[in-house]
């Protein structure tokens, strides 16, 4: 069991790395196109989950692929939703403290996706990808 879960958490970083940068090079782009931070981000994050999800489903939790598609992600989503919430705030806080320089959106970023993930793992493994 324990093996399992390693193997899950490994998977789902590898994952999550996906969507960072998925994620973050659309935030970049949008930005480049002198889009608000705020807006860019959250046109960003949809795109990600999107990406993660259907990784996360076919890989990381791949004994739970023979679950209703649209049940998954819905739970997939509402999971998401908390974790970017909590990635969100921490975001908007940083770049609020600190001003929008480049180098202080992307450690709210960074900070922001690392403490998000850690809350969604745990909810993917217990609830959305639940077997």
């Amino acid at each position: 069991m324990r093996s399992e879960l390693i193997a899950q958490m490994l998977r789902f970083g590898a994952v999550g790395g996906v969507g960072f940068v998925v994620d973050g090079g659309l935030l970049w782009l949008l930005i480049g196109f002198d889009l608000n931070p705020y807006l860019a981000r959250a046109l960003s994050f949809p795109v990600a989950v999107v990406v993660t999800w259907a990784l996360n489903r076919n890989w990381t939790f791949r004994a739970t692929r023979d679950a209703s598609r649209q049940g998954q992600f819905g739970r997939y989503f509402g999971v998401q939703i908390v974790g970017s919430l909590t990635n969100y705030l921490i975001y908007s806080a940083v770049i609020g403290l600190f001003g929008t320089a480049s180098l202080t959106i992307f450690a709210g970023f960074a900070l922001g996706s690392f403490f998000g993930s850690l809350l969604n793992f745990f909810g993917a493994r217990h609830l959305a990808f639940r077997a």
